[in-house]
């Protein structure tokens, strides 16, 4: 049995090009004006942005006193 960790199974199932604009019209080719980042640095970056993302969407709906489940 191979357990996957709970965020891979999260990010796996968003597509980074289907998030809303502001989520992901970052340029992360030109991260700075002195680095570039390398593939694997750029997909860290897109699963941690759908992360943050998926919490927040989750978080706006969220209303005082309401029960988590």
């Amino acid at each position: 049995m191979i357990v996957r960790p709970i965020l891979e199974s999260i990010v796996e199932d968003i597509k980074f090009e289907d998030l809303p604009a502001n989520w992901n019209s970052f340029d992360l080719d030109n991260f700075s004006k002195s680095k570039r980042l390398w593939d694997y640095q750029k997909d860290a970056l897109k699963n941690a942005i759908k992360v943050l993302w998926k919490y927040f969407e989750g978080f706006v709906d969220y209303q005082e006193g309401e029960k988590f489940k």
